[in-house]
């Protein structure tokens, strides 16, 4: 053989050789992500189902577990959605944003903090276990934040009932149309548990529901009835009115103020394409048009394929913490180390003020952590104290009380082992 044809065999076997190597490693990888990918989800079934525990076993405590790992290392994302739209969802029915309105918080000023302020009780409530002294603080502070307003009639236990079901909705409705994979029967029941133990714990009666005198059978059942009745309740009452309006126009468009309108039509017709048309009619969004929304279906469909079939599973050292599980060392508070445009509560850390993420929130009209000295409280907040201004260090005594209640209810034990009945 010539030289030159030698050299070009000896080429073409090492190329061959190379994507051979090459290939078998990819194949290896593949096989690898298909062999763990399902391992949690098999895990946390692994104690339910035919010859083994029924559902209505499942206690407090395992139900807690599952979420944990659910919103920590399965679908962060997806709880994180969640929150934001039932948030959103809760402006588009009239009696809840006409009582934001008057409230004297709904304006430029306030929204900001007053949004952050909700959504970390959400996530303290979510996080935390039943038994914990910050998930009773936080159950504390939302219902002395109701409670005028229920005396007085201007929140109705309806809105209260729609406010907690649109919580489960959409954490069962994100999941399954934008994850790698739908929740199993099991997740949906620990998903079930934890919001009947939330709704009794707000003292937010069930009897709307169509199982609230006889009893649900385990969490799924009961997540199965909350769900139905929250989308059946805002069929109802969902209504376009000034107030819904002026809600979006606060939480949605001042956040994008800064920046061509465009963009916050972008933002508009993306959050429309979350909800359905009776909620997207009722908070005046816009629906995403024919190019937008193939646009976003496509980018969730290849999502889904590169989580399922590309990625390994998230280990436990990568877990997306709801909460920070330590406070602050110097002022024994709370972070809330979450990216946004006003930062409130966030450390002002070298990689929070100069990192990527911060950079590019900046680029779009946000604030650096630390801008103003303590106007965004970098020191963190006290879930005692937490809420608008005119309220804080407000209702320590009926806050103590609700605790000292929820302390001696207990946290253990099986909630549908005599049926659901409260």
């Amino acid at each position: 053989m010539s030289s030159p044809r030698l050299a070009v065999a000896v080429t073409l076997n090492a190329l061959w050789r190379s994507y051979f190597s090459l290939a078998t490693c990819l194949l290896a990888y593949l096989l690898l992500v298909r062999i763990l990918r399902y391992q949690r989800a098999e895990r946390i079934n692994s104690g339910f189902g035919h010859g083994k525990r029924p559902l209505s076993s499942m206690t407090t405590e395992e139900a807690h577990d599952i979420m944990t790992q659910l919103q920590e290392l399965e679908f962060p994302n997806a709880f994180h959605k969640a929150r934001k739209i039932a948030l959103l969802k809760a402006g588009g029915i009239p009696t809840m944003s006409k009582l934001f309105a008057v409230t004297g918080q709904n304006n430029r000023r306030n929204a900001g903090k007053r949004a952050v302020d909700t959504e970390i009780l959400l996530r303290e409530v979510q996080s935390k276990d039943r038994g914990s002294i910050r998930y009773m603080q936080a159950v504390a502070r939302m219902n002395y934040f109701h409670f005028r307003y229920r005396k007085a009639g201007k929140i109705l236990d309806g809105d209260l009932l729609h406010t907690l079901g649109d919580g489960l909705v959409e954490s069962l409705r994100v999941v399954d149309e934008q994850e790698w994979r739908k929740l199993t029967d099991v997740e949906k029941c620990a998903i079930g548990v934890f919001h009947k133990n939330l709704g009794e714990d707000m003292e937010i009666p069930f009897a709307p529901l169509p199982s609230a005198q006889i009893g649900w059978a385990n969490g799924l059942h009961f997540a199965t009835e909350l769900r139905d009745w929250t989308i059946q309740y805002e069929a109802a009452v969902a209504k376009p009115v000034a107030t819904n309006d002026q809600y979006v126009r606060l939480y949605v468009d001042s956040a994008t103020s800064a920046l061509p309108k465009a963009i916050t039509l972008l933002l508009r017709k993306a959050l429309g394409s979350e909800l359905d048309d009776t909620m997207r009619t009722s908070l005046y969004l816009e629906a995403p048009g024919s190019i937008l929304k193939p646009a976003l279906e496509a980018f969730t469909n290849i999502r889904k394929l590169a989580l399922r079939h590309l990625s390994l599973p998230r280990p436990s050292f990568l877990a997306v913490k709801a909460v920070e599980d330590d406070p602050n060392s110097i002022s024994g508070l709370y972070n809330f180390n979450h990216p946004s445009l006003r930062p409130w509560y966030v450390k002002p850390t070298f990689w929070g003020r100069w990192g990527p993420v911060a950079l590019l929130l900046r680029m779009l009209g946000g604030r650096a952590p630390g801008t103003g000295g303590d106007k965004y409280y970098p020191q963190g907040y006290d879930l005692k104290t937490i809420g608008p201004r005119p309220q804080e260090g407000k209702g320590l005594d009926e806050m103590r009380t609700t605790v000292e209640f929820l302390k001696a209810r207990g946290s253990a034990g099986c909630p549908f082992s005599n049926g659901g009945k409260i």
